[in-house]
């Protein structure tokens, strides 16, 4: 068996990256240990990569179809940077494969199986393939997406139901929505949790020292999410603004990318700045933006306390990531992260700043700064044992889907 996992990371959505380098991370050590064939097929270049056993497979970001450059370069027309509209399907009927041909690649390669897949072309693909459904925030959010977007996604995933030999999902709650949303697919669902990207890597940096470059105070909460509207960072700045009326001061850091796709004119980030502003809070919550992942991982190791408000989840690497440092965790009361981290210190719902203000004013006072080298061991000792299971379980259903797809 050749097993191809094939890199995600799309830019804004730093997610996508971390769950498909956690898929290498745990299969490298199955298949390693099984003498099983793993590929990784990217068109990225990440050095950190370098480190896996994995054979690299590069893919080029998109292709000229013949005489396409010539053409381009006659008329002026500017580099190509996609595929262009229905070029799949054309370069199938010409029989014309290029460097970024995902599954021709595959293909050549001889990989049996390809995981994970966030969508797949109307026509048979020859790989087994697992297609990953990371949650079903539009259907239970909706006004958080544009019809356009709304269709998209309701298309792209009930192709992959039809067309991926298994789905994978990553909690029992993404599995309840996916059986109500295709349930002629229900049989196909695989569900799948994953442990932290922190399970594979031992922790080098002095966390103190990156919460001093940023002139943080030593005791502080975080905030790590992208500044989605979904993410509900208005609530935390709400429930602060309570608790700064009744005299308690809880300082916030919050991190992650200002931007949203979905809101091109980035109104959220500009609500929430204001929302800051108005009650008087600039002083006791500092944004410090999308910072590199090892400064991250001191911020996580360093706070007194991780907030996690978002209103949708499939499954939290932020959570994850808590879990695996054995930080405090005060969790949106989601059925995800009940399901998650059913040890939380509490859970708030996503409309009530008042809840979450009474949870921090319990536990703050009793909250002490990281890091805490004894529970950060423990914690990550667990989280290894996770990635183990986690790399088996993707073993098996590599195993299964290549018995399941068509020769």
């Amino acid at each position: 068996m050749r097993i191809g996992v094939v890199d995600q990371t799309a830019a804004g959505w730093v997610a996508a990256a971390v769950y498909s380098r956690t898929i290498l991370s745990s299969l490298d050590a199955a298949c390693n240990s099984a003498g099983v064939e793993l590929f990784f097929l990217s068109g990225g270049d990440d050095e950190s990569d370098a480190k896996f056993r994995a054979k690299r497979m590069r893919l080029a970001s998109t292709d000229y179809l013949p005489a396409e450059k010539q053409l381009r370069k006659l008329f002026g027309l500017k580099e190509k940077s996609r595929a262009l509209r229905g070029e799949a399907r054309l370069r199938k009927l010409l029989r014309l494969r290029g460097e970024s041909d995902l599954f021709g690649v595959a293909r050549e390669n001889s990989i049996n199986v390809l995981l994970p897949l966030l969508d797949l072309p109307p026509w048979r693909i020859a790989p087994g393939t697992i297609g990953w459904i990371p949650d079903f925030q539009h259907l239970h959010l909706p006004q958080f997406f544009a019809p356009p977007d709304l269709r998209q996604r309701d298309t792209t995933f009930r192709r992959l139901a039809e067309k991926a030999t298994v789905v994978m999902l990553s909690s029992e709650a993404a599995h309840d929505d996916f059986e109500r949303f295709a349930p002629e697919y229900a049989n196909k669902a695989r569900v799948v949790p994953f442990p932290s990207l922190l399970a594979f890597d031992d922790l080098k940096d002095d966390p103190v020292a990156v919460r001093d470059k940023f002139h943080l105070p030593e005791k502080f909460a975080l905030v790590a999410n992208q500044f989605w509207a979904h993410k509900n960072h208005a609530l935390v700045v709400a429930a602060l603004a309570r608790l700064k009326s009744t005299g308690v001061r809880v300082p916030v850091v919050m991190t992650g990318l200002p931007s949203d796709h979905r809101d091109p004119a980035n109104k959220n980030f500009s609500a929430l700045l204001q929302a800051i502003a108005a009650a008087g809070l600039n002083d006791q919550i500092t944004i410090l933006g999308l910072v590199p992942y090892s400064d991250l991982v001191s911020l996580m190791r360093t706070a007194a306390l991780i907030i996690q408000p978002s209103r949708f989840e499939g499954w939290s690497t932020v959570v994850q990531d808590a879990v695996a440092l054995g930080r405090p965790l005060l969790c949106s009361d989601i059925s995800v992260h009940r399901e998650q981290v059913p040890g939380a210190l509490g859970f708030f719902p996503t409309d009530r700043a008042d809840v979450l203000a009474e949870l921090l004013e319990a536990h703050w006072n009793k909250l002490t700064p990281g890091p805490n080298s004894l529970l950060e061991q423990d914690s990550l000792a667990a989280e290894r044992e996770f990635s183990v299971r986690h790399g088996q379980s993707l073993l098996r259903l590599c195993a299964e889907t290549a018995q399941r797809s068509p020769t």
